[in-house]
């Protein structure tokens, strides 16, 4: 990146992957970059060493302030760049916004300098397996595509071998969407909207509204794809300027009845501009579940907007394996499946897992509440949970909640969860990793979450083939 010829002062707000990424950015077009973090500076050695190399080598120059956000940071700033775990509402930002300082997300800044095409999608579940099978599908057909955002790399982090022909398929949360300016997605997805982060957004609708800031800036030459069965999104959609296509999981009577992608006979279809085209079998999909029915639809519909034909777009999705973290089966002892589905940090998440099973499950919940109602969960327990194991600090939360509806254990940790599961199961019971909390009391997030439950079972069932 070349040195840029108008040197200005940016603040990164928090050094995770998204300020990282926009650290480097700046830091590498020669700007003045002021980097705070809340932790200690001895959290971000090799960080700091990677960022210092930058500035050196493009001019630009580095300020850092640990433990603390002060104000005078602001001074002359042109910009904030916030990371997605760092709330609005601290006096830092709202002291930026008296000053009218811009407020952005790190996918904002990315926006500013990538010249692909952009698909934005968000959600309350299943963004990152849409993301990523979206990618994939247009991989497989041989497109320069890349899953960014929330799902893995940065977005800024493309910007370096950015081509007009590439395909940016970015995962955006409700976070990352408060603080977009001017990132316009060609084709923008909202797969659901379900209550979640309530600890942060004072209602559904309020969080609601964060996601819907997707089509903020987008005209009639963009596309929203949303769900036809979300109440939410079928009553906001009149009002989007751009082009709005729907896909639907319920079966239809006829191609001819089909919204834009949808279900007729057990096949998946896919209908624009008055032409009906057969994708392929229920059957084939390869991940179970009606909401993973929900996001290959969401996925083809988009492929096909970006030009792919049904081959291709059927071989994309045959041939997706999944994400680790989501419905991922880690192993089998003595009959029980033992499934990792650690990505599940909200109510409805875990209700679509349970609901993804028609045999017996071993349920483990638990984990940092974020202000959910588990009492909505408590038909789902009945009709699906054989035995309730409880962990981490929501656990009494969740007993009081769901009294009644199944057995249940409190577990310390997750070598007693893995015991205790194969104890209180049956051969063919599912024991399920879906914890309807995130994973902050105990874990630095869902991946070491589900890695930590992944090394349980398989040191078990090592322990049992010894035996």
């Amino acid at each position: 990146m070349s040195r840029s010829t108008d040197r200005q002062i940016y603040v990164v707000l928090g050094l995770a992957r998204s300020g990282q990424a926009a650290a480097q950015v700046l830091l590498g077009e020669g700007h003045i970059v002021r980097v705070t973090d809340i932790r200690p500076a001895t959290d971000f050695d090799a960080v700091l060493a990677a960022l210092l190399r930058t500035a050196g080598n493009a001019g630009g120059s580095l300020e850092t302030v640990f433990g603390r956000h002060p104000v005078s940071l602001l001074d002359g700033a042109a910009a904030v760049i916030l990371s997605p775990g760092v709330p609005e509402r601290i006096p830092f930002v709202q002291a930026a916004r008296r000053r009218a300082i811009p407020v952005w997300s790190e996918v904002e800044l990315a926006a500013r300098h990538l010249h692909g095409t952009m698909i934005g999608i968000t959600g309350s579940n299943g963004k990152s397996t849409t993301t990523a099978l979206l990618a994939h599908i247009l991989q497989q057909a041989g497109r320069p595509a890349h899953a960014a955002g929330n799902i893995g790399r940065a977005l800024c982090e493309f910007i370096p071998g950015d081509t007009p022909t590439t395909t940016y398929v970015t995962e955006l949360s409700s976070f990352q969407l408060e603080t977009i300016d001017t990132f316009r997605p060609h084709i923008g997805l909202i797969l659901n909207i379900t209550p979640d982060h309530l600890d942060r957004y004072h209602s559904v609708d309020e969080y609601a509204r964060a996601k819907w800031a997707l089509f903020k800036n987008c005209s009639a030459s963009d596309f929203a794809v949303l769900n036809a069965r979300d109440p939410w999104l079928v009553s906001q959609a009149p009002i989007l300027t751009c082009r709005v296509l729907w896909f639907d999981s319920t079966r239809r009577p006829s191609p001819a009845d089909i919204p834009g992608a949808g279900l007729v006979d057990d096949r998946l279809w896919l209908r624009l501009d008055d032409e009906s085209l057969s994708l392929m079998a229920r059957a084939e999909l390869p991940l179970p579940g009606r909401h993973n029915l929900e996001n290959c639809l969401a996925a083809a519909l988009a492929a096909r907007l970006c030009g792919l034909n049904t081959v291709e777009i059927r071989q994309g999705i045959v041939s997706f394996r999944g994400l680790a973290h989501r419905l991922e089966t880690v192993a089998e002892i003595d009959g029980r499946l033992f499934v990792n589905d650690s990505k599940a940090t909200n109510i409805d998440s875990t209700r679509l897992a349970l609901e993804s099973y028609g045999q017996p499950v071993v349920l483990i919940l638990g984990g940092k509440d974020k202000g959910s109602d588990f009492s909505s969960l408590r038909e789902t327990i009945q009709a699906h949970v054989r035995h309730m194991l409880l962990v981490g600090e929501a656990a009494p939360l969740i007993e009081r909640a769901l009294a009644g509806t199944a057995p249940l254990t409190h577990c310390r940790d997750f070598d007693e969860v893995v015991r205790r599961g194969l104890e209180l199961s049956a051969a063919g019971d599912v024991v399920l990793l879906s914890p309807a909390c995130a994973s902050f009391d105990m874990f630095d997030d869902f991946e070491h979450r589900g890695e930590v439950f992944r090394q349980a079972v398989l040191a078990l069932q090592k322990e049992k083939h010894r035996c």
